[in-house]
């Protein structure tokens, strides 16, 4: 959460020239695994990775002639790059950009800026290459190799035995790592009475559940630890402000949006999804993500937030004001909204929100439920054809993640087909600014200007959702969403403590 960038493939973080020259000497030794499903692609297993790995990685994410280029909705942050050169040896990499760009070093450490070898890929489709199993492209470099994946059920990772970074922390008493022989990461059940069963047996070391009040019964009751991270994914809705073609959309004018905006109570939908206590309500950057979101105290008096009886009421009262003046419910027509199917919570606290426009605006809005959990709701907002929807998504350590490629004007992620000069111009500032204070100076500015103007990604709350671990498991790091699997590397199974007896 507050976005301190180490090295990992690279021998040092690299060296910054004139702001717009980064030069990254990678590590001598990172191999991609060598294991059975890397032994599918020809010379892939045990191959050094190179500065060659890193431009193809780039480049294959601008390309805008590849039929997948609409999937990548991180590709603004490579479309910063003006040329990328290799050497003068096979692990060093030159790479320009077109101008100063603040947050680039983040860009190569998110967890996005995957490297995948050129040998998984079909050059003429740009798919992935399969040999019967849509899972056997997932070659990397890391501490565990995937040796099993069933959707909805269970990934078994693995540990990899030539892991390059495994003596990195020898000195600090962690020599040879992956400590651990693998683990197995089992998608859980919506049902806390199996998921209860299973850890008070042993047959899971750590898990969550449907319902956070169990946690804290559970954990007294058998002694185990209570882990708890607020998240930096987030509920939202969004809005269609302009067709493909530039047409007006119903959801146009902003008074319509922000009337959306007051009337439907974030702290009703963050009790009703997770419980009280465990959600927190968001500005336009997760609260998970510290150094960045606009403090508590600064968007909690804003309309839409504000959670007193009182504020309530007076949020309601010019929710229906605008509505009223915009046109209302004529001015909008029927309105099919896409609502996530996954995470449970959603599908459940949507006949709420339905309630929630009904009683205060007299908005009748209907809906169903995306049947493959989020895959159609995924598509329609790449698409830009989602008029409104209710769903789930993510954010990242840095600034621009959670607002430029949403935000700017042909962004990846701008599925409101929004065009605004002065929000592209506070973006473009915050990508070119360097100083620390002054670019979270900006970024404080570019959120007052969504939660007071644009209303065009409505954020609801986030979960903070805790969870049961035995304490035999040690050295657990609790981190705020995904991609953080690479700390499993440096925990154990401590057999000595009084708690592992009964695991088997």
């Amino acid at each position: 959460p507050n976005g301190v960038i180490v090295t990992d493939l690279a021998v040092s973080m690299p060296e910054v020239v004139d702001k717009t020259k980064y030069v990254i000497k990678i590590r001598d030794g990172v191999r991609f695994h060598d294991n059975e499903r890397a032994r599918k692609y020809p010379g892939l297993a045990g191959r050094q990775l190179t500065g060659e790995d890193v431009k193809y990685m780039i480049e294959r994410q601008v390309n805008e002639a590849s039929p997948k280029s609409g999937r990548y909705y991180r590709k603004s942050q490579w479309q910063t790059v003006e040329k990328i050169e290799v050497g003068p040896d096979p692990l060093t990499v030159t790479i320009t950009t077109k101008r100063p760009t603040a947050p680039f070093i983040h860009f190569l450490a998110d967890n996005n800026a995957l490297i995948v070898a050129k040998e998984l890929v079909d050059e003429a489709t740009d798919l992935m290459i399969t040999h019967g199993d849509n899972t056997d492209p997932m070659v990397g470099t890391g501490p565990f190799y995937l040796d099993q994946y069933i959707t909805a059920q269970v990934v078994k990772l693995r540990r990899n035995p030539d892991w390059f970074a495994k003596d990195d922390l020898a000195d600090q008493g962690l020599p040879d790592r992956p400590i651990v022989d693998g683990y197995d990461a089992l998608w859980p059940v919506q049902d806390d009475t199996a998921t209860e069963a299973a850890f008070k047996s042993k047959q899971v070391d750590g898990t969550g559940y449907v319902d956070s009040r169990n946690v804290y019964r559970i954990a007294g009751e058998t002694g185990a630890e209570v882990d708890r991270a607020v998240t930096s994914g987030f509920i939202n809705s969004r809005f269609l402000i302009a067709d493909s073609d530039r047409a007006k959309s119903p959801w146009k004018d902003v008074m319509l949006r922000k009337a959306i905006s007051l009337a439907v109570d974030r702290v009703r939908l963050g009790q009703q999804m997770f419980g009280e206590g465990f959600y927190v309500l968001n500005p336009p950057v997760g609260q998970a993500i510290t150094q960045w979101a606009l403090p508590y105290d600064q968007f909690i008096t804003k309309p839409g937030y504000r959670y007193t009886r009182a504020e309530r009421e007076e949020d309601i009262t010019e929710a229906r004001r605008l509505w009223e003046a915009a046109g209302g419910s004529g001015a909008v027509g029927s309105v099919d909204a896409v609502v996530s199917g996954i995470p449970d919570y959603i599908p459940r606290v949507w006949p709420q929100f339905q309630k929630m426009l009904s009683d205060h605006l007299g908005f009748e809005i209907k809906g169903h439920v995306d049947p493959s959990g989020y895959t159609e709701l995924d598509l329609c907002l790449l698409q830009k054809s989602c008029v409104f929807g209710l769903g789930f998504d993510n954010g990242w350590n840095d600034l621009d993640d959670w607002v430029y490629p949403y935000y700017h004007t042909g962004g990846p992620k701008n599925s409101f087909n929004v065009s605004d000069p002065k929000l592209d111009a506070m973006l473009d500032a915050s990508r070119a600014e360097f100083e620390y204070e002054k670019r979270r100076q900006l970024g404080y500015d570019i959120q007052n200007y969504l939660l007071d103007e644009a209303y065009l990604m409505l954020m609801w709350c986030s979960p903070s959702q805790p969870g049961t671990e035995w304490p035999y498991r040690r050295n657990r790091r609790p981190t705020p969403w995904f991609g953080n699997a690479f700390h499993v590397a440096n925990q154990w199974l401590d057999k000595t403590h009084p708690s592992f007896q009964g695991r088997a």
